[in-house]
């Protein structure tokens, strides 16, 4: 599976350019990066959001850059917006997406699932256990007290020695 890093789109392992900007695709994107799933305005946005949300799949959008821009004269919500999701998670949005009527089958891409597989794999080897997470977020809480008890404490001492220093 290649990935173009500007138009956040998948292709092929043969493709070598972008189809859509023209730029050299990348091999290998990180399971964290961005991909367009789709492109929604209006109620089937909304309907969009909420079924990703539903799914507990992370999303972002952002207005298509094809959009004219008219709302903006009328404060009407964006005409196209550009559904993104992280490439760990794109399937199982294809899939939440084709459930509900707003991607067709026919759309579906065609990278290599082992491509799909190995992304999921690490988004999961990424993220920590309930009890690793619990006893880091407890270390970074007596970490950041002690970071500011020894603020305060040179903060109090620097304090003294430019008061005894005018002072004498």
């Amino acid at each position: 599976m290649k990935y173009c890093t500007k138009c956040k789109i998948l292709s092929d392992d043969k493709t070598e350019k972008c189809s859509v900007c023209g730029k050299k695709v990348i091999s290998n994107p990180s399971h964290f990066s961005p991909v367009k799933i789709v492109t929604a305005n209006g109620f089937e946005l909304e309907r969009i959001r909420a079924a990703l949300e539903d799914a507990d799949i992370p999303y972002s959008y952002n207005e298509s850059i094809r959009d004219t821009g008219i709302q903006i004269l009328n404060s009407a919500p964006p005409e196209n917006c550009d559904v993104f999701v992280p490439l760990s998670a794109y399937r199982k949005a294809e899939e939440t997406l084709i459930g509900i009527g707003a991607l067709s089958e026919e759309k579906i891409t065609d990278a290599n699932e082992d491509s799909f597989a190995k992304a999921e794999k690490e988004a999961e080897e990424e993220e920590l256990p309930p009890e690793k997470a619990r006893t880091v977020r407890i270390l970074s809480g007596i970490g950041f007290l002690i970071i500011l008890a020894l603020t305060v404490w040179l903060a109090d001492f620097l304090f003294e020695l430019i008061k005894n220093i005018f002072t004498a």
